[in-house]
């Protein structure tokens, strides 16, 4: 499916064959060269972000165009957020605006992925009969100092560390993990939007972030597909993308499915958790028909 020159692929039917694969593959990571995150979703042939999605459904193909809607509608979300929320996001954090507007769906340059490899393996297959898991190796793009060589105005990207840096707190607690320099990437790209990508969260973690273990690929340049960014990336570091990208197809019969199911949800991964709200908790009711040997009458 695809070009799938970019990226090494593997199919799994079983839950057997998918825990094999996360030992042999994902079970041991090398401090430093390895760091897997992983992405589940239904079976498709692209990456894409949604606020890529909404140029292509909206048929928006200029490049200032795209440019000039994504400020558009952060200041349209910043403008109306202070009506449903009881605290906002300093204005100057474009990563925790971003983060927020992410977790309740609006149009965003990030794309939501996770650590947890059995997470993705669920995101798959919650609300499909097969499913996709994509695993990328965060360790090439999770330090500022990988990327940062590349900027074509390092100028900038320096002013916008130092003028964070200013806004830090006494005890200098929000500099610690490179948090800063995180945020100076996120407004630098938005700013100056370099083709890359770049692993990333906000300072502050929402709940879901923390119990799904989230976080996010950011986008470089909106005006090029989340793809485009990827491959442009590596190319411009010399690296080999299909070494650091792998596509894993799961078709499972409807026997399996239920009992992948089952095995996720021994392991505390349903919808109740992976999403602690009231309408986590109503789906997950529904997936106990994958194991009903959980209801009473049973």
């Amino acid at each position: 499916m695809g070009d799938s020159k970019w990226y090494t692929s593997s199919k799994v039917n079983t839950w057997k064959q998918i825990l094999n694969l996360y030992a042999q593959k994902y079970g041991k990571q090398k401090r430093g060269k390895t760091r897997w995150i992983f992405r589940g979703e239904r079976v498709s042939d692209k990456l894409q972000t949604v606020l890529e999605k909404k140029f292509k459904l909206n048929g928006i193909k200029t490049k200032v165009i795209k440019y000039k809607y994504e400020i558009d509608i952060v200041r349209e979300f910043q403008r109306k957020a202070s009506l449903y929320l009881q605290h906002e996001p300093d204005k100057d954090d474009i990563l925790e605006w971003l983060a927020l507007m992410q977790h309740h769906g609006a149009s965003t340059r990030l794309l939501d992925w996770t650590y947890s490899f059995f997470n993705a393996v669920y995101f798959a297959l919650a609300e499909n009969k097969k499913g996709l898991v994509w695993s990328f190796n965060a360790a090439t793009v999770d330090e500022p100092k990988k990327i940062e060589i590349t900027f074509e105005d390092i100028h900038r990207y320096h002013e916008l560390v130092g003028y964070f840096k200013k806004k830090n707190d006494i005890l200098q607690i929000r500099s610690l993990g490179d948090k800063l320099e995180d945020l100076a990437i996120a407004c630098y790209l938005v700013e100056k939007r370099e083709s890359m990508i770049y692993a990333i969260n906000p300072f502050k973690l929402n709940k879901r972030l923390t119990v799904q273990q989230g976080l996010f690929l950011i986008t470089g340049d909106i005006a090029n597909s989340f793809e485009a960014n990827l491959k442009e990336y590596f190319d411009k570091v010399k690296m080999s993308l299909k070494d650091n990208i792998h596509r894993i197809e799961i078709n499972p019969t409807t026997d399996e499915r239920k009992n992948i199911m089952r095995n996720l949800r021994n392991m505390n991964i349903t919808n109740e958790t992976l999403f602690p709200d009231l309408g986590g908790f109503a789906k997950s009711v529904g997936e106990c028909l994958a194991y009903p040997e959980v209801f009473p009458h049973q």
